[in-house]
């Protein structure tokens, strides 16, 4: 493929680093894709670091096929499958269109950013925006023409906490921080992409707007820094040692009674008993066999509060479970998970789901927290409780929420109590009116207006998405 290389002078400041660059074409089907390497430099020729990353041209990837041109790029297909749809490559996030993406320029993922330890944030933050201001990616520098509109990042599985950025080396610096260079050059984490799918807190996205203002200090990226790299760690918290046998022990339990529950359910469906709740199935003698070994772990520093217990039988609507947890530890009912969501937002978000002819009552699980104390307004990492989820879930009506919505019109005054009980005292959060979506975050529905606005620009839209 292509090769050409060049040598970019410091554009900021005269530690920042120069950046000799590698463009080659991927050799994929239709040509759209580039890779495109940097090796970071400072002083004469001393190497500190590598940026990467694959530029992949909207246009030239026909309709339809937009993922088999991923088909040897497994992490780059998961993130513009939750960036972009899948027809023309256009953006899925409102903010990213609101920034001026569009599928006629090109779309960026940068798949390795490595600048050693020992280097400043400075010198971090600034080799970044060197990378994207860069002649390759930007284009006419002269005239600010961007060959590029959008770029996205997936930060580590198990990224360190903020205070490791913090720690100071010889001479007084700061050293960088994985999340600290993207977010000084004004990348961010859109909440609409968390709603959908927690694995994508890891994601970073940015538009040229963002990379056209002025870069943040690491003060300022650091006050935004907290929430994100704990959401950005893995999908779940991670308990260990007691805490993470506790865990399991609760997991197998409620995951084998649920199922025993619901089958129950839909016998008693099938029997003409569809508004009867079937009982909850877990045995005296299973939970007086959980409470004995919880006991046990809870004497050796195991705590129900850190693993996550609570969480998971909430989610699995196991009442008795849930009983003998907040009898066991009832600080648990405060504990939080990855996504700061609390034991009663978990309980509201799988309430909407139930069927009442599978015979599972939603009340039973949301009533025992309530008696325990829980607060009504704390909120989560979208700024929602959990009557915004609640209420957010028993209106929707399309997908597969289809049916819940018919029977949930069913039984319209039990979803209504339950909207009361969840008021929170203060009323609702900001978030809960916005779904979890601030500012200008947000999916794009591309329906048919859309569509009329593609034809009106000459792209056919008929077809599937």
């Amino acid at each position: 493929g292509l090769l050409t290389c060049l040598q970019l002078q410091p554009a900021i400041t005269k530690d920042s680093g120069s950046l000799r660059f590698e463009l080659e074409g991927e050799g994929d089907s239709y040509g759209a894709l580039t890779n495109v390497k940097a090796e970071v430099q400072i002083g004469s020729s001393k190497q500190i670091g590598t940026i990467s990353g694959i530029q992949i041209d909207r246009q030239k990837i026909p309709k339809g096929a937009f993922w088999e041109s991923f088909d040897e790029h497994s992490a780059v297909e998961w993130v513009a499958g939750a960036l972009l749809e899948s027809r023309y490559g256009r953006t899925k996030l409102e903010s990213l269109r609101e920034s001026g993406d569009d599928p006629e320029f090109d779309f960026v993922f940068i798949d390795t950013f490595h600048i050693d330890k020992d280097q400043s944030s400075d010198i971090a933050a600034f080799a970044l925006h060197n990378f994207l201001h860069g002649k390759h990616m930007k284009g006419d520098l002269n005239n600010g023409c961007w060959h590029f509109l959008s770029v996205a990042y997936v930060l580590s599985e198990e990224p360190k906490e903020v205070v490791h950025m913090n720690k100071r080396k010889r001479g007084g610096d700061q050293n960088h921080h994985e999340v600290s260079p993207f977010l000084r050059n004004v990348f961010f984490q859109d909440p609409a992409l968390i709603h959908g799918d927690a694995a994508n807190a890891r994601i970073l996205v940015g538009g040229i707007t963002h990379f056209e203002k002025r870069m943040l200090t690491e003060s300022e990226a650091m006050a935004k820094a907290g929430r994100l790299l704990k959401g950005a760690g893995s999908s779940q918290k991670k308990a260990k040692g007691n805490d993470l046998e506790i865990l399991n022990l609760v997991r197998g339990l409620v995951d084998v009674t649920f199922q025993q529950t619901l089958m129950q359910g839909v016998s008693s469906a099938i029997w003409g008993s569809a508004n009867r709740p079937a009982d909850d199935c877990t045995s005296k003698e299973q939970l007086q066999n959980l409470k004995q070994q919880i006991l046990r772990l809870q004497s050796g520093e195991g705590s129900i509060a850190r693993s996550g217990a609570l969480h998971v039988a909430c989610e699995k609507n196991s009442i008795k479970v849930v009983k003998l947890l907040l009898q066991l530890d009832p600080t648990s009912s405060a504990a939080t998970d990855h996504l700061d969501r609390t034991p009663l937002i978990v309980a509201a978000i799988e309430a909407t789901g139930r069927l009442c002819i599978n015979g599972i009552d939603d009340t039973a699980v949301i009533d025992a927290l309530l008696q325990a104390g829980v607060s009504k307004s704390d909120v989560d990492s979208s700024n929602m409780t959990a009557h915004g989820y609640f209420t957010q879930g028993s209106s929707q009506t399309s997908g597969s929420r289809r049916y819940f919505r018919i029977t949930h019109d069913e039984h319209r005054r039990k979803l209504t109590d339950l909207e009361h009980k969840l008021y929170p005292p203060g009323g609702p959060a900001a978030g809960d009116f916005s779904e979890g979506r601030g500012g200008s975050s947000g999916l794009v529905d591309y329906g048919p207006e859309d569509d009329e606005a593609d034809r009106a620009m000459g792209i056919h839209a008929d077809g599937d998405y």
